[in-house]
């Protein structure tokens, strides 16, 4: 698992759960041991897109998981809350991601809006926060997106404004909800590691590209629709007859798309 946390505050209780040890880097604040990787990126649109990069080519693992970990203030969940972002939208873009929620969790699901500097506001459904839309759109470049989530927990609301939260507060909000926070990154950890040692998989995508003539780019994009199918336990012999059914590889990466979105739940 690879974190991206804006905070030492926040990333303090993840550090120390999972026994991270500092390891030396020129430019950023990292964390490591033989599992998990965590980054600190500082606030900010830039400065999380930056870290995310930086982790992700010094792991240099395509389709590893990636979370981004920290406070953020909500239009009318509580204080303490922890919720798992399902839309993820853009202050100045209005560019909107939809991480697929396919994992078992109790968690709460909200939106969360990524804003250029703290927001005061407070809209009735909607998480605001500096770094999460960032850090998807860098992460995703990475990963499939499935395997890139975002959670947060609720620092202020409309009742505790941001005005009147201590950045001190941030540990303790956090270490109330490490076991789920845990239970989400064994979830997205073993899927993880089922794409990168399925035999069956290369297998599958072998088999599937020998069906047409796929370019390079449509090569690499049928890849990652098998992993999606692969990863969202889909029939793989459903995918390869849709192939073979195509009357060209574009038509085939079409199809078998449009065979894998409906099973992508988007919350």
């Amino acid at each position: 698992m690879n974190f991206v946390i804006a905070f030492m505050g926040e990333a303090r209780p993840i550090i120390d759960y999972y026994g991270l040890q500092k390891v030396s880097h020129r430019s950023h604040q990292l964390f490591q041991n033989n599992r998990h990787s965590l980054i600190l990126s500082g606030p900010g649109k830039d400065r999380a897109s930056l870290a995310t990069e930086v982790l992700a080519k010094l792991t240099d693992i395509p389709n590893q998981a990636w979370i981004n970990l920290g406070i953020a203030g909500h239009g009318n969940f509580a204080k303490g809350d922890l919720f798992i972002a399902a839309k993820i939208e853009d202050d100045q873009t209005e560019k909107s991601f939809f991480p697929p929620q396919i994992y078992g969790s109790s968690l709460k699901v909200g939106t969360v809006k990524t804003c250029t500097k703290p927001s005061h506001q407070y809209k009735h459904g909607q998480g605001y926060d500096m770094e999460s839309h960032a850090f998807y759109q860098a992460a995703i470049g990475y990963s499939i997106r499935e395997l890139v989530q975002v959670i947060k927990i609720v620092s202020d609301n409309p009742t505790q404004p941001v005005d009147k939260f201590s950045p001190k507060e941030a540990p303790n909000l956090i270490i109330q909800h490490l076991p789920a926070i845990d239970a989400l990154v064994m979830q997205m950890d073993q899927a993880c590691e089922s794409l990168q040692t399925d035999q069956a998989l290369e297998e599958s995508f072998i088999a599937i590209n020998k069906t047409h003539s796929f370019s390079f780019t449509r090569s690499h994009q049928l890849y990652n629709l098998v992993k999606h199918a692969k990863l969202l336990d889909l029939d793989m012999n459903i995918v390869q007859e849709l192939a073979c059914s195509s009357a060209n590889a574009s038509d085939a990466i079409q199809k078998i798309s449009d065979f894998i979105k409906p099973h992508r739940i988007l919350g």
